[in-house]
């Protein structure tokens, strides 16, 4: 069982980007693993709008979402090539972004999981709303309760594809796991075969060619046989005309 949301398996191919900072880049290099977190350490505070809600049972007595411990995620791109990306997940300008498929990232954390994978691994596009359209849709009881009791819990992790329209460029897919068991930490790793996993690496733009050039050496000491170039997103066309 597949668990896409918001698309379907005939995308499974299509290639998805993440920007590392260099160092959490060589984490995964190193240690050959993915890191996932939990959503409550995501900066925009609708991605817990469902979760971080209160709800009142039939006698009044109030309670909170039991399952918003158990949510882990990761946030990829559809977007080849962006200035904002660069900007907000290398702002130390030491970005390597990694090119992989929507179906590698999925399998990386499916094969990874026990007999509860089919109701614990999923891949998702985010969807873009309106703010006031957006806590219309969210508001709605009756939906929220369906969520709250699907035991397929393709609904719980669906609460994590909402995002308002002025976060639309970022075109995000993510990796969503749900734990079968409440965890302590917040970071869940997922072990990988960079080779297999990755499929092209990009380096920052906005480093030196002499970086560049040192950058690409060490991650083929590490191991690394895929693709290594340098974004060229800030490279001036030469231009000659006659007068």
């Amino acid at each position: 069982m597949k668990n896409y949301l918001n698309f379907d398996t005939t995308e499974e191919n299509t290639p998805i980007y993440r920007v590392f900072s260099k160092t959490f880049f060589n984490d995964l290099l190193d240690n050959r693993r993915l890191c996932l977190v939990r959503p409550s350490l995501w900066a925009d505070p609708f991605e817990n709008y469902i979760m971080n809600s209160k709800g009142l049972l039939k006698d009044g007595t109030p309670f909170t979402v039991d399952f918003r411990t158990n949510l882990y995620g990761q946030c990829w791109t559809l977007k080849k090539e962006s200035d904002a990306i660069w900007r907000i997940y290398a702002k130390a300008e030491d970005g390597i972004k990694v090119k992989t498929s929507i179906k590698k990232l999925y399998d990386a954390l499916y094969q990874t999981q026990g007999q509860f994978k089919d109701i614990s691994c999923f891949i998702g596009k985010v969807k873009y709303y309106k703010k006031t359209d957006l806590i219309e849709f969210l508001g709605d009881s009756s939906r929220i309760r369906n969520w709250l009791t699907d035991s397929t819990c393709r609904s719980q992790a669906h609460t994590l594809l909402f995002k308002r329209i002025p976060f639309s460029h970022e075109k995000e897919v993510r990796l969503i796991f749900y734990s079968p068991n409440k965890l302590t930490d917040d970071k869940y790793f997922i072990n990988i075969d960079p080779n297999e996993f990755i499929d092209e690496i990009t380096i920052d733009p906005r480093v030196p060619y002499a970086t560049f050039r040192a950058w690409k050496d060490e991650f083929i000491k590490k191991g690394i046989k895929k693709k290594i170039i340098r974004s060229n997103l800030y490279k001036s066309p030469s231009l000659t005309f006659n007068f």
